[in-house]
């Protein structure tokens, strides 16, 4: 294992030690059980932005070295992110959170513009994996049957990238699948039903903004990093226990 993959496996570990540290200290010191487990699924859309790496010399821009691009179709969309949330009580109606997700994001068919002003095409791109979130929540007062909350979650993004090919006559088609880290956060607002035939069930909308470092894709062939900024809309079920 090279040094650069050594460093990388760290900063990959350690955030998801961090979550689980976190997550342990609190729920080892709180007594309360009011908690509540939920399921849900969501869809949205959103944009990649601030893309750079290294690179190799294009017209207008020569030489090796980082170059930045945007997207000129940056949309980042969320195909589906299926997931499950443990609700912890802390103290009246303070919340901690702890979720996991199974996702699947993609961008467009588009082209790119390079600093300078280079353009090429650019085929969509998947990006698949898991999200770990752990913040704490706030339970307004209830409204009718309905009971609002407001959430700030920091989210770390675990997942892959296709279509990473670069050489050959199918630029941007097949290729091994590279690693994508993000790490970042999620605030979230949304409401659930809290009787009635509905009970349980709630709708919320949340922001992901996410700051990725990723692995090889095509003529970037040494990673880059890009931003991921996706608005998404959950419906979801919870049970307490």
């Amino acid at each position: 294992m090279t040094v650069k993959n050594k460093i990388m496996k760290l900063r990959l570990t350690n955030p998801f030690k961090i979550f689980i540290l976190i997550y342990l200290l609190f729920s080892n010191s709180i007594g309360v059980t009011d908690d509540q487990i939920s399921f849900g699924i969501a869809m949205g859309k959103g944009i990649m932005e601030n893309v750079s790496g290294l690179h190799g010399p294009v017209t207008g821009n020569a030489g090796t070295n980082i170059k930045s691009l945007v997207l000129d179709d940056d949309s980042l969309n969320t195909n589906i992110s299926l997931n499950i949330d443990y609700n912890k009580m802390l103290k009246d109606d303070i919340y901690l959170n702890s979720g996991i997700s199974l996702v699947k994001h993609s961008t467009t068919d588009t082209t790119i513009t390079f600093d300078g002003g280079y353009n090429s095409a650019f085929p969509d791109i998947y990006f698949y994996g898991l999200i770990f979130d752990l913040g704490p929540s706030y339970r307004f007062n209830d409204i009718s049957n309905l009971t609002p909350y407001a959430g700030l979650n920091a989210t770390y993004f675990l997942g892959k990238q296709s279509d990473t090919q670069y050489d050959g006559p199918r630029y941007g088609e097949g290729g091994p699948h590279t690693y994508v880290r993000c790490l970042g956060v999620t605030p979230n607002l949304g409401f659930f039903v809290n009787s009635g035939f509905l009970k349980g069930y709630g709708l919320s909308v949340e922001r992901l903004l996410l700051e990725c470092e990723n692995d090889q894709i095509r003529s970037m062939e040494n990673g880059y990093e890009a931003d991921f900024d996706i608005t998404q809309y959950r419906i979801d079920y919870r049970i307490p226990f």
